[in-house]
Formats: C-alpha cells, structure tokens, sequence
C-alpha cells in the first residue's frame, strides 16, 4: 500500500502532510511528505511533532474524562464548584461531549481576555443557545480544566502518562503552521489555535503535540478498547457520540463502513472503524503560510484519500 499512499499524499495541497494506515496492534503503511517551513524550506520527517488541534479533545481530554467522571449524567456544577450559579454548570458532562449544552461555536476570548483562569471565566459566563447540537470549543475548555481539579494534576502530565502526546514546546523540531496576524509571527512550536494559546497552551480543546508515531498508537488504543458508547450518536441523526464525530461524513471516513473520527483545523484527521479494525490518520499544515483559500481544496484532497484506502486498505 505504500506505494499508493505516496502516490496520493504527494499531491497534498498542504505543504507538509504524514498519513498512517493502521489496525490495533500493527501498522499496515506510512508516508511523510513535504515541507515543514516554507520559510527555511526544511523538509518534514517522521521525527517531526505535529500541531493536534482539536485531535486534543478526543485523544487527550476525552479519556480522562471518562476515567475520572462517576457519572456522565452529573451536571458539570456538583463536580466542579466554580461552575455553580451558571447556566453552562447546569449542563450535564455528557452534553458537553456531545456538543449539545447549548454553547456557542467559538468566541475569540484571546482577544479580549487573557491567562486561564480569565479565559475560563468568561467561557462560564457565556449565555447559552437552545440545547441544539452545535459543535463548540467551549465546552471542552471546560472539560479540560475539570479533569485537572478531579484528578490534582494537569492536563500536560495526564497526556504524557496516558499517550506521550505533550502541550508547550516541542523537544525536536515542529511543523510549522499559520504566520499569525495576531502574535505577529509565524507559528512553529506553539499552539495555533488563538484561544489555547491565550491560556498559556495548555488547554482542552487544543495545544496538544505529536509525532507522528505516537499520534498513531494513542489512536490504535481506541481500536483496541473503543468504547461503543462514544461513537454512538446522542440522538438519532446526531453527529456526535462521546467526543467523537459519527462517520462517515465530508473528508472524513470511508463511505459504507461505520466508524468514528474527529479533524483538526490546521489540517488534521483521524478515523477509526473497530468493526473494520482499520484507523487512518492524516497530519498536516494546510494553514501554512496561510488558512486564506486553503479549506475546500483540502477538504477535497481528504476524500480522494480516504477513498484510495477503501480500495487499498487490508481487509
């Protein structure tokens, strides 16, 4: 499959782009191609540590939710005391997974607010819509701090425990992403999303780094123990069980077989099929140097792939 694999990711429209074909214990074919930064022409390598994005709320805040919550129907208020006298702290930890507490999408809070704790009261104070599934940021920047005060540890160390997926700069070299209006530079080594890092970088909803082997093992544990429950939808036709999206849907997941997965905004996606035993993981920069134009030629390079693998991948 090799092969065929580099075939395809050479026509990435994303400068750098690593994809993994996988099933629970083995690795059927990987491929990294490209340009890590454009400004120093540095080419990628396997060694490379990937901006996560949103792939943080799944395989990081996600399973430290399900290990340290007792209920996922407990409102988030009598776990979490700050969330007292909230709207969102009457809403239960389960809407919150499945985006459906009523938040809004995203709110530019960095450019307002900054630190954490600042950030994270003005994500409680932020008025809520009808229970509507809405997929929001904002609830897993919740999440994310209520997993530390449950456990008495942060969200940096449970990661490197849990999967070696780590927040704050890298240890080797990174890929680049977005020359940021906002910092005023281009982003190597640090969060793109604006919010996380307007939190210090360690946040729920996105700060995490990988590489590119050990994305595809923290993914692999979900092939192996996958939790039924979280690819289950909240309600029929949700797109969302627990934290993960129901697929298959646009650039995410093979037509006619069922599974789950999640994307990342700076190009990143990873979809899983336990009844298959098939993952596929897609790391890239597609906002480098720039997001502007860049979301539907990528979006359409996504199901190219993925429909290459579901004529290529192992039965």
């Amino acid at each position: 499959m090799g092969s065929s694999l580099l075939d395809v990711v050479t026509r990435s429209p994303a400068p750098a782009t690593a994809v993994s074909v996988f099933g629970p214990d083995r690795v059927f074919s990987q491929v990294v191609h490209g340009t890590a930064d454009l400004s120093t022409g540095r080419p990628v390598t396997a060694g490379d540590w990937w901006d996560l994005a949103s792939l943080t709320k799944v395989l990081v805040t996600l399973p430290e939710v399900l290990a340290a919550v007792p209920s996922l129907d407990l409102p988030l208020e009598e776990l979490w005391t700050p969330a007292r006298g909230y709207a969102v702290g009457r809403a239960t930890i389960r809407a919150l997974l499945t985006h459906t507490a009523g938040l809004p999408a995203s709110v530019p809070f960095f450019r307002t607010v900054t630190g954490r704790d600042e950030i994270l009261s003005a994500v409680l104070g932020t008025p809520l819509g009808p229970p509507a599934e809405v997929y929001s940021d904002l609830g897993f920047m919740l999440l994310g701090r209520l997993v530390e005060d449950l456990t008495g540890r942060s969200l940096s160390d449970l990661a490197r425990d849990r999967t070696g997926l780590r927040f704050g700069a890298p240890p080797r070299e990174s890929v680049a992403t977005e020359r940021d209006p906002w910092r005023g530079r281009l982003i190597v080594g640090e969060v793109h999303d604006e919010n996380a890092a307007a939190m210090g970088g360690v946040a729920g909803q996105a700060g995490a780094f990988g590489t590119l082997a050990l994305v595809t093992a923290a993914a692999q544990a979900w092939l192996r123990d996958p939790y039924p429950q979280v690819r289950t939808p909240s309600t029929p036709g949700a797109r969302f069980g627990l934290g993960w999206m129901v697929t298959p849907r646009p650039g995410l997941g093979v037509a006619g077989l069922p599974g789950f997965g999640h994307t990342g905004y700076v190009g990143n996606r990873l979809w899983l099929s336990p009844s298959r035993g098939l993952g596929v993981l897609i790391l890239a920069n597609r906002v480098h140097p720039t997001r502007e134009g860049t979301a539907e030629p990528y979006a359409r390079w996504c199901s190219s792939f993925f429909d290459r693998v579901s004529r290529r991948s192992p039965p």
